[in-house]
């Protein structure tokens, strides 16, 4: 993991970085750690420009990390490790995730540090992926994209979307992945709810399903849309339409916020307005993992996308097609099958 370490120092000013998980994890940990197992609660992790790293974790973990960590049985033993490992100088934290207090002990265990904010630059290394994230990421994509080809099979009357969430979760998990987020299924008027929660309502076209698989701790996110009758028809081709526009400007150094109003103008001109949410967003670690197509971010290669244009008809239904794309010197490569 050094070369991920150092890519972060490329772009931080600090001697040393913490990265500090609580009950909540920084995905960062793992970044840095590759570790593929465990759940590291309360742990940290010190990473030093030259890509050296100590992991302090609690014994539960130890087996996880494959024992080349610091053991503690308390948070004040934790803390005094940390305190050792760290001295005194130019800190990084990552300000996005650290808990408040685990900042608030740092500072007073620390007085003579100097602490700043390193997120830019674990964003920046985190959002251009290696060859082995890249690797994980097509994988978590065939899964789904395995899954995909086999739902459609599974509409039929008296279905209901619990029943295809369940089915789905199960195929994924057969595949060798788990859920990378909550499994959304959405029949009919539900499908105008892009945030869905999945409930008990029978089959009803348009059925949309979003759903990624998590393979090595890397995620996927795609969402298919069944739609029947010449109205959905049309608004499901625009859609497709506005994904291959996207598809056909996405490329190193393309502003992503181009590509969002370029596919918001040609919905726009088919009389649907811009899209209630962003284009797409970078993925790998998390689901969201660092930007939306919103900003104003300039695309580079080695990233990974998704491509998720909507059209929702409020309190009538809804039409997305969700693809994850890497992005390539000259174009992507699409990592979930079509």
């Amino acid at each position: 993991m050094k070369g991920r370490i150092k890519k972060i120092f490329e772009n931080a000013d600090a001697e040393a970085i913490v990265i500090m998980n609580s009950s909540s994890i920084d995905m960062t940990f793992f970044y840095v750690t590759g570790f593929e197992s465990g759940l590291f609660e309360n742990s940290a992790a010190v990473i030093y420009p030259d890509g050296g790293m100590e992991v302090i974790c609690p014994e539960l973990e130890e087996s996880a990390a494959g024992g080349k960590v610091h053991i503690f049985s308390s948070n004040k033993e934790k803390f005094r490790i940390l305190k050792d490992r760290l001295g005194a100088g130019k800190i990084g934290i990552n300000s996005r995730a650290i808990s408040h207090a685990d900042f608030m002990k740092l500072k007073e265990i620390l007085p003579e540090s100097e602490f700043v904010d390193v997120y830019g630059a674990i964003r920046m290394a985190r959002m251009v992926k290696d060859r082995e994230e890249i690797g994980r990421i097509k994988k978590a994509g065939e899964i789904v994209s395995s899954v995909s080809d086999e739902v459609s099979a599974l509409l039929k009357e008296g279905t209901r979307e619990n029943d295809i969430l369940a089915e789905i979760n199960y195929m994924m998990a057969k595949k060798g992945g788990t859920p990378s987020f909550d499994t959304i299924v959405a029949f009919g008027i539900n499908s105008s709810i892009p945030h869905y929660s999945t409930g008990r309502k029978e089959f009803e076209f348009p059925a949309l399903m979003d759903f990624g698989a998590k393979y090595r701790r890397y995620c996927s996110d795609i969402t298919r849309t069944f739609a029947s009758g010449k109205e959905q028809q049309k608004v499901y081709e625009i859609v497709e339409e506005g994904q291959g526009i996207a598809f056909d400007m996405v490329e190193d150094g393309t502003n992503s916020k181009d590509i969002q109003n370029r596919v918001d103008e040609f919905f726009s001109k088919n009389g649907f307005g811009k899209m209630i949410h962003s284009l797409g967003h970078s993925i790998g670690l998390e689901v969201h993992d660092g930007f939306s197509m919103k900003e104003d971010f300039i695309l580079k290669e080695g990233m990974v996308i998704t491509i998720e244009p909507g059209i929702y008809l409020r309190d009538r239904w809804g039409i997305r097609i969700e693809d994850d794309v890497l992005v390539r010197k000259n174009g992507i490569e699409l990592l979930t099958k079509k």
